[in-house]
């Protein structure tokens, strides 16, 4: 299927470069004619009396006038092979090219003595050639000229015509018969490239058809997060896209591929129905969807591959938003009774306590102040989808944002340490969202380091492709440790007592929101935040 529509455009395409070699192919026929007559003139010349062609040698065509003809068409031969497309058909006059060697053709004819010396029969290639290069127009012109040509050589020569000439009698049946010739040739030709023409019209049409197509299914292919592959019943790839190559990168396109073999098996087994498995393929475990395509003439097997780790990342996906929501309408319900249990803590305050009454509504107070401070958490997780993107020049905000930092923790101005290689770069980002993951990020370094001099390093530089502008906060502190690191973005996981364990779940969340990425690196102990680089900038 894919394969034929392949050939039929490259059929076009041997159409194509055909006919463009039409002209050179002229060029090397015009030379083997040329050296073969200058070959055999001048064999016939040097030895024609001492082999007993003597005759021979005495026709007319071996004269000294055949040299000066010969000069003339070396000199045509040569312009065509420095300019070869003045043969090409560029409007809707006759070719001059094809004039020019029927002439050429006419006068070798006469040299050699004539309509009857049977030269005449060279007229008749060209004739056809006349109407090719010409796409099939004007036959009955040249085939008109051809037969002008040769009347006028006739009459020139035979006349007045004698009663009972031979000469004249046979000079005007061959005249007859070259012309019908010419005609003939020259409408079958003229039939044939009218055909062909049609032809590479029609094929033209279906190639741009396939190209648009083609171009179409893989721009679709190539955009499903699904690795697609196409086989036959001999486990031989047929079609794949480009994540099928990430998948499998040594598998090749017209080759056969052993792993698919298992998957085959179990489509021959019932041909027409589809299929959903687990397999290992390639060394992964993946899920497997399988839709037989069943044609006349073949049977194909369309198989669509994720891996079971992209299956458990969607379904992660999948339940952390439906647990956002959850989070997001218990948030709401909370704060009532919440503020109510606030205002009774205040309340309390104002009267007379003892010690214990007084660790108690402290103990109340703290665990109000997390709860609000997770609220505020869940409540900006759900706002993630309303952006506010803008322009955002780096040095310009981490002046601010360290002002503020500052402010919450005065005992944090010399542990803070900014790098930003080329100088001020801008992101496009939403602020606010900005603000917020540097805050968990820089927070999160200052309670983990050492709180000593440069503890907190800030590293802002461009990523190697150049579109975007990576931000990384690193501490001197111990790091994540190795069985925590894989725990580290789910939500309301936290190794600390007072965390609510939503900070970084919410900080990549954000990141995802603006086109960004948030990671840990353990090899530095720092967390690296990717931003999309204003492009205006």
């Amino acid at each position: 299927m894919i394969q034929t529509a392949m050939l039929r455009s490259g059929s076009i395409q041997d159409f194509d470069s055909q006919f463009d070699r039409l002209p050179w192919l002229m060029n090397i026929a015009r030379v083997s004619l040329l050296l073969s007559l200058l070959t055999f003139h001048v064999l016939v010349n040097a030895y024609g009396n001492n082999v007993g062609m003597a005759r021979l040698a005495a026709m007319p065509i071996f004269s000294s006038r055949f040299y000066l003809w010969a000069a003339v068409y070396g000199g045509i031969i040569v312009f065509s092979m420095v300019f070869p497309n003045w043969q090409r058909q560029e409007n809707n006059l006759p070719n001059i090219s094809a004039v020019v060697d029927i002439t050429m053709m006419v006068l070798l004819m006469h040299l050699a003595g004539g309509i009857s010396s049977g030269f005449g029969i060279l007229i008749l290639p060209f004739i056809g050639v006349s109407c090719l290069l010409s796409h099939g127009r004007y036959p009955l012109l040249y085939a008109s000229y051809v037969t002008l040509l040769l009347v006028i050589g006739v009459w020139l020569r035979y006349w007045p015509f004698e009663a009972n000439s031979q000469g004249g009698s046979n000079a005007i049946i061959h005249t007859l018969v070259l012309a019908a010739s010419g005609y003939l040739v020259a409408l079958l030709t003229s039939f044939y490239a009218s055909f062909l023409n049609r032809a590479a019209s029609t094929l033209s049409k279906h190639r741009r058809a396939f190209d648009r197509l083609k171009g179409l299914n893989e721009l679709v292919l190539n955009h499903v997060s699904e690795a697609v592959v196409v086989v036959d019943a001999n486990s031989r790839i047929w079609l794949m896209n480009r994540q099928a190559g990430h998948y499998f990168p040594y598998v090749q396109l017209d080759r056969y591929e052993e792993m698919f073999s298992i998957l085959v098996k179990r489509w021959q087994r019932a041909p027409s129905r589809n299929f959903v498995t687990h397999a290992e393929l390639g060394g992964q475990g993946v899920q497997v969807r399988a839709r037989p395509l069943v044609r006349d003439d073949e049977s194909l097997l369309m198989l669509f591959i994720r891996s079971d780790q992209e299956v458990a990342v969607e379904a992660m996906a999948t339940k952390l938003a439906a647990l956002g929501q959850l989070t997001a309408n218990l948030a709401h319900e909370i704060r009532n009774p919440l503020s109510a249990i606030r205002q009774s803590n205040d309340l309390l305050a104002e009267e007379d306590e003892d010690p214990m009454t007084a660790k108690l509504r402290g103990i109340i107070d703290n665990n109000i102040q997390r709860i609000d401070k997770m609220l505020e958490e869940v409540s900006s997780l759900n706002k993630s989808d309303r952006l506010n993107g803008q322009s955002i020049n780096l040095m310009k905000f981490w002046l601010d944002f360290k002002q503020e930092f500052l402010l919450a923790h005065p005992e944090a101005k010399a542990a803070v340490r900014l790098y930003m290689q080329d100088g001020p770069l801008k992101v496009y980002f939403d602020k606010m969202h900005l603000q917020q993951i540097m805050w968990n990020l820089i927070n999160n370094a200052w309670q983990h380091g050492s709180k000593g001099r440069d503890s907190i390093t800030v590293m802002v530089k461009p990523t190697d492709d150049g579109i975007a502008v990576s931000l990384t906060v690193m501490d001197d502190g111990p790091g994540v440790s190795p069985e925590n690191q894989p725990r580290l973005f789910e939500p309301f996981f936290t190794t600390r007592a007072e965390g609510t364990g939503l900070g970084l779940y919410v900080a990549r969340e954000l990141a995802h929101a603006n086109s960004g990425q948030l990671s840990y690196h353990p090899e530095i102990k720092g967390f690296e935040l990717i931003m999309p680089k204003d492009l205006n900038e």
